[in-house]
């Protein structure tokens, strides 16, 4: 584990600051949008342009990072980050967002690619699963720090949008402190996603549902505590509480997969979370502490489901094949979540903020089938 984790902390520690500046910009630009009066279709579709331009660095970053390395990589994904939330804050118009939504993902698709085939070429399977927790425990961190900056200036301003394009560029840092251990390894071609369902069907769905279910609580959970009613502060102790169980259930979960088995823990998980989403419904009308306690519930539930499928599919794959298979978990997480905004968007726009709750709760329960009856 240690040796792992020497390997790789660079990495861990990159993932958290992005992971803030991506979660500020998020928060942000669905207050934002709110602010503006976009409806829920078109801030789904705002939302789903990210991951549609997500979904294509699995298969644009190889050649990249073939010509200019890891680190070089990881550096210019994470400045064209930097430079499209700035100009999301001086050009406030639907279609524009949605393009540069679609160049921010493929920018940070890159990143994210850069790091998994980087982790999962540096760990054994049998510490795989703690360290990818710990990887997922950094990005949860980062998020839930995102929520107290969310409070720091006025959404209507550029701060805020200056404060996240700032730490997308301070993430390099880490990476370019730690070129020494950069992998020598180049990420093929990602696997073509009916070889990834052959090989562990179990986790290709989970990894896809993944996809649904945490851009869905990640894109729409400011703009749900928004319309109902809930204040900037109210908005981020929502979202904070859910990054913060997200962050701390990951370690523990991921030693218990690797205690007990994936599957097992994996259909425990999806259970809990769809019943947390149907105690959502119920919190629509109760205290805010019961929407706060949903929104915990779910956050811890949904956010480690991505970890775990990841290294159930990687226990099934031989160590050669997990670069490229990396690759192609972000792709088929990236095709997931395209269609998690879209779902809660179109939800919403049709029974109003019911349709969060609702639409999450469908998504575990297809996860927990999929865990129950699927290898």
């Amino acid at each position: 584990m240690r040796n792992a984790l020497a390997a790789v902390w660079a990495v861990i520690l990159a993932t958290g600051i992005v992971q803030a500046a991506n979660g500020l910009q998020t928060d942000l630009l669905g207050l934002r949008a709110g602010l503006e009066a976009f409806p829920p279709w078109s801030i789904g579709v705002i939302m789903a342009g990210y991951y549609a331009g997500y979904s294509s660095g699995p298969i644009l970053c190889p050649p990249i990072i073939r010509r200019i390395g890891h680190v070089n990589t990881v550096a210019a994904g994470l400045f064209v980050a930097a430079g499209v939330i700035v100009l999301h804050g001086l050009v406030v118009a639907p279609a524009a967002w949605t393009l540069l939504r679609a160049v921010a993902g493929v920018a940070l698709s890159c990143v994210y690619v850069s790091f998994e085939s980087w982790i999962h070429e540096r760990s054994a399977n049998r510490v795989r699963g703690r360290v990818f927790s710990l990887y997922m425990v950094s990005q949860m961190i980062g998020m839930t720090g995102s929520q107290a900056l969310l409070t720091t200036a006025d959404p209507r301003t550029l701060a805020l949008f200056l404060l996240a394009a700032a730490l997308f560029a301070l993430g390099a840092a880490p990476v370019f402190a730690a070129r020494g251990s950069e992998p020598r390894q180049v990420p093929p071609e990602p696997f073509g996603l009916v070889r990834l369902f052959r090989i562990s069907p179990l986790g290709a769905i989970e990894t896809f549902l993944s996809g649904v279910s945490w851009a869905a609580v990640f894109t729409f959970g400011p703009v749900y505590a928004q319309r109902e009613h809930l204040s900037l502060p109210q908005v981020a102790w929502f979202m904070g509480v859910a990054m913060a169980t997200g962050a701390v259930l990951q370690f523990p979960l991921g030693w218990l997969s690797d205690a007990i088995g994936r599957k097992p823990t994996l259909a425990l998980m999806c259970a809990a979370a769809a019943l947390s989403a149907v105690f959502g419904l119920w919190a629509e009308s109760g205290a805010l502490w019961t929407k706060y306690a949903a929104s915990a519930l779910i956050g811890g539930l949904v956010f480690p489901l991505y970890s775990l499928a990841v290294a159930h599919t990687n226990d099934r794959i031989d160590t050669q094949l997990r670069v490229p298979a990396a690759a192609g978990l972000v792709l088929l997480f990236g095709l997931g979540s395209i269609l998690g905004p879209l779902a809660i968007g179109g939800a919403m726009q049709s029974l109003g903020p019911t349709g969060y709750y609702g639409v999450l709760a469908a998504v575990m329960g297809a996860s927990l089938i999929a865990a129950v009856t699927t290898r």
